[in-house]
């Protein structure tokens, strides 16, 4: 795959992450578990795509918020 189809697929699942978490805002009660999931997987996604626009082949397969951030301040 290349760069851009891969950095689309990222957007895409990150995308998808945020559309359920949000949807999840009008349910009541509010599943704040499932709402705060999705967004930590929204937040990886995108942390994940910045790094392949930056050049990052492969993303490590590493679910760490705070480590990613740190990979993208590289």
């Amino acid at each position: 795959m290349d760069e851009h189809a891969l950095l689309r697929e990222w957007f895409r699942l990150a995308d998808q992450d945020l559309a359920y978490a949000k949807h999840g805002l009008l349910m009541h009660p509010l599943p704040l578990e499932a709402i705060c999931f999705h967004c930590q997987q929204a937040a990886e996604k995108y942390l994940k795509a910045y790094l392949v626009s930056a050049g990052v082949t492969e993303p490590p397969k590493s679910y760490d918020l705070l480590r990613l951030c740190e990979l993208c301040s590289e």
